[in-house]
């Protein structure tokens, strides 16, 4: 019962040895003389060669998670209604690693292998994980430093005094200010 030898190159030699290993590692069975490891064999080499692995369906997979969301609806997790909605959408509008498109079949595909690897869905006590934001990134930029470029500061002998000018010294000397000016009363003296 074993599989007639169709080796084509040293790629299926490979593919054979994986396939084996793959038998070993599913099926338990370690004996490549035990019937049902040549079975198990013969099987995985017939899903390899003429599986016709079709398309996704994306309309199927829209269907399904559209029933599960209207399932957390009547079951009134509406909390987790809202999550898989947002996250469906979020998903299927971002673009992956290789492909900018959004929408494909690969996102489909995805998808549609997460819903097939799933016991229940909607029968989980999921509980949605905040994420973390992209940070902004700090503006280390020296904006001061930038605007002063060019600029030459006089710093001269005497730094620490400031420098008055003489026409705010005159403004100052021209009007004294009286206790009359300024609003204060003194004790005892009466608004006459």
């Amino acid at each position: 019962m074993s599989r007639p030898a169709l080796s084509w190159g040293p790629q299926d030699a490979q593919q054979e040895r994986d396939v084996r290993q793959l038998v070993r590692h599913v099926a338990g069975l370690q004996d490549e003389a035990d019937p049902n490891f040549q079975l198990a064999l013969h099987f995985a080499w017939s899903n390899f060669r003429f599986h016709r692995f079709l398309d996704v369906n994306s309309h199927k997979v829209e269907k399904t998670i559209e029933g599960i969301y209207e399932k957390f609806i009547i079951h009134s997790d509406l909390s987790k209604a809202a999550s898989w909605k947002r996250l469906t959408e979020e998903f299927l509008n971002a673009s992956l690693l290789s492909i900018k498109e959004i929408k494909t079949d690969a996102h489909y595909s995805i998808l549609s292998l997460l819903l097939c690897l799933s016991d229940s869905p909607s029968n989980s006590n999921y509980v949605e994980t905040p994420r973390d934001k992209e940070v902004e990134k700090k503006d280390d930029f020296d904006w001061g430093k930038y605007l002063m470029e060019g600029e030459e500061i006089d710093l001269g002998p005497n730094v620490d005094t400031p420098n008055w000018s003489e026409e705010s010294e005159d403004e100052d000397d021209q009007q004294p200010l009286s206790r009359e000016d300024s609003g204060i009363q003194v004790a005892g003296e009466g608004i006459g």
